[in-house]
């Protein structure tokens, strides 16, 4: 499990200055408005999701969880009705996309000079898109045998790609926003022949049939995965559709506007996933065996806290200087605006890096009604607050990032944390304990750590990581020393000196 969580975020870190050299790149390239309308395409593609996560978001736990039992004849059922299903689901978001290509310029603003880039971006999203939904389903045989590193580095690889691709098209043609989208299917074909030949490594008693597809397996799948379907329409109404009502009530630079905001924030936020569901095979493997939940959750909070909020308090301190030094061809106006609607998007990273694993509880005891409910509640609450807010109170971009990030951070607050421990048959308040203590530690660190922001002057990119990764150090000893017990961190600096 170390072994997948050290190569998860060793990878991902490789995957976050790719893009951190690509954003920039491609917005100077670009334009604010067209790097708003690739924003707004992925938007899109994650409403095909939303379908398809009716039986994807569970497929893996239950197979895992029929294989971990012995019963390999129902794990490859549930293996041959979910690729069914989503050849099934390929035709169907082939035909929506057609339509929706066809009337595009009548659903959002578009210029008609980008008219035909954005349909072709758009169109080659949606192919790859239905590639994604195979690569999805294939990667559950690294799940099985919890060896989720080799999955993380065939995506270092693909992302590699990708960045190779983007760098090779933008310098040989003339700039288009499609090259983008071209190279994500390049990167998707890889991972999908890279997943066969894994597959073949593990040689699993796992077989696809056609005659293995059971209506009955779909059905099960459905019920469990419905409200993680709910789950992403939340998302989607909260980060997806934000994009969407400013390019029609604002318009569309105010969309790009809003998007290069939301990068590094949605970077943030993938860290704290990709931190977090690197525990999600050994709890699925502990609650197959029956055995209790809540040990292993309080320490997967610990962990993600530990490794994640140092970063995010480092990163908000110096987030100024940061995107003055990233974005060197916006003006200062620009650069303010964009940095105060990073700290307001910031909050809900603090609490998600806070509470994370718990979530993973939902679908680990297949009790994901209730959380899907509550969250779309809170999704359409926000997205209401907004339309009104945008069409009769002269919203900006900054009331419609306070909307969503009030919205989450009551939502965790107030049902997730309480919600966990019910579901794990535990006492409401368990884990509320480790929750505040995370938020707390993440307050010592940030006020120990800003002032030294008012006396930094930093000019260039060496002296902004030297002291990143001065004040990060700080930050990780604060919580290394709060976060975890005494006997913790001494089987931590244990396993530290045996690897060396």
């Amino acid at each position: 499990m170390y072994l997948n969580l050290f190569t998860t975020i060793t990878v991902f870190a490789l995957q976050t200055v790719i893009n951190f050299f690509l954003t920039p790149y491609i917005l100077r390239v670009l334009g604010d408005e067209a790097y708003g309308f690739l924003a707004l395409a992925n938007s899109f593609v994650n409403y095909g999701f939303i379908l398809t996560l009716v039986i994807n978001s569970v497929a893996s736990r239950f197979i895992a969880s029929a294989y971990h039992k012995g019963n390999f004849t129902k794990a490859s059922k549930f293996y041959s009705s979910v690729l069914m299903a989503n050849l099934i689901f390929s035709v169907i978001v082939a035909f929506i996309s057609l339509i929706f290509l066809l009337k595009i310029q009548s659903i959002i603003n578009i210029s008609d000079t980008l008219l035909d880039d954005v349909r072709a971006t758009m169109a080659i999203y949606f192919i790859n898109f239905s590639i994604g939904l195979f690569n999805a389903i294939f990667s559950v045989h690294a799940f099985i045998k919890n060896q989720m590193y080799l999955i993380s580095i065939r995506n270092a690889i693909s992302t590699t790609i990708y960045a190779g691709c983007v760098l090779w098209l933008f310098w040989a043609f003339e700039a288009m926003i499609y090259y983008t989208a071209i190279a994500a299917l390049i990167s998707s074909i890889f991972v999908f022949f890279s997943a066969l030949v894994l597959n073949r490594k593990f040689r699993l008693n796992l077989i696809f049939s056609p005659k293995y597809f059971r209506i009955n397996f779909i059905k099960v799948l459905a019920r469990s995965g419905l409200f993680n379907s709910l789950n992403m329409l939340s998302q989607v109404l909260l980060s997806g559709a934000s994009l969407l009502l400013v390019n029609i009530f604002i318009n569309a630079l105010s969309m790009g506007i809003l998007a290069i905001s939301r990068s590094v924030i949605m970077i943030v936020e993938s860290f704290v996933i990709t931190t977090a569901v690197a525990w999600d095979p050994r709890l699925v493997q502990i609650h197959a065996n029956a055995k209790p939940l809540k040990d292993e959750a309080i320490l997967a909070i610990k962990s993600v806290s530990f490794i994640a909020l140092p970063l995010i308090a480092t990163f908000g301190v110096l987030a100024d200087e940061f995107y003055r030094l990233w974005l060197p061809f916006k003006s200062s106006d620009e650069i303010n605006y964009i940095y105060e609607l990073v700290l307001i998007s910031l909050l809900p990273s603090i609490i998600f890096a806070s509470s994370r694993p718990l979530i993973s509880t939902y679908l680990i005891t297949d009790r994901l009604k209730r959380p899907a409910l509550v969250t779309l509640f809170m999704a359409v609450c926000v997205f209401c607050v907004q339309i009104i807010g945008l069409a009769f109170f002269n919203f900006g971009l900054k009331e419609i990032v306070m909307t969503i990030t009030i919205g989450i951070s009551l939502k965790i607050t107030l049902f997730d944390v309480a919600n966990a421990g019910v579901n794990l048959g535990l006492k409401f308040s368990t884990f509320y304990p480790i929750y505040f203590k995370s938020l707390g530690v993440f307050v010592l660190i940030t006020a120990i750590i800003y002032p030294f922001s008012n006396i930094l002057n930093i000019s260039n990119w060496l002296e902004f990581l030297i002291y990143a990764v001065v004040i990060s150090t700080l930050g990780y000893l604060i919580a290394f020393m709060i976060i975890f017990t005494k006997e913790q961190r001494a089987i931590f600096i244990g396993k530290i000196r045996g690897r060396f």
